[in-house]
């Protein structure tokens, strides 16, 4: 199931925008202490749309690291993704992209009310009627 916030929508899209034209990114995936799944569902898919336009480039590839590997996070589908599970945070992501002397970085984050969600699912369900066939995410009814 895809993420119904607005912001989280157009955040994937602009990063798909960015990974275009810059090889270089990562992701920074932050949550309360309680949740449970690390990556989150909306970091997990994020890094499975930057795999459809191409694998990030790490400046060190992770088998020259120094040290620990793991420090670096996960690779998940061509994408460094790091999780961050700690009291205090309720949900955020960045995408952060980097090029020599310049970055961008992308972020989403979330306040503790549903009305993100009820936004974007009303906004579906709006749209939803003009559709034909199956489609999946609040982005096939958002005009881009």
């Amino acid at each position: 199931m895809g993420n119904f916030a607005l912001t989280v929508v157009l955040l994937q899209k602009f990063a798909e925008m960015a990974a275009k034209y810059i090889p270089h990114w990562e992701i920074i995936d932050y949550a309360h202490s309680d949740k449970k799944d690390a990556p989150s569902g909306t970091a997990r898919e994020l890094a499975n749309r930057l795999s459809n336009i191409q694998e990030a480039k790490p400046e060190v590839p992770l088998d020259r690291i120094d040290g620990l590997k793991e420090s670096r996070g996960a690779r998940l589908q061509g994408t460094q993704v790091h999780s961050i599970r700690l009291p205090g945070y309720v949900i955020s992501i960045d995408a952060i992209f980097g090029m020599p002397d310049q970055k961008l970085i992308l972020r989403h984050e979330s306040g503790t009310s549903a009305e993100p969600y009820v936004n974007g699912a009303l906004l579906a369900i709006r749209e939803v009627g003009k559709l034909v066939g199956v489609h999946r995410g609040l982005d096939s009814v958002m005009k881009f």
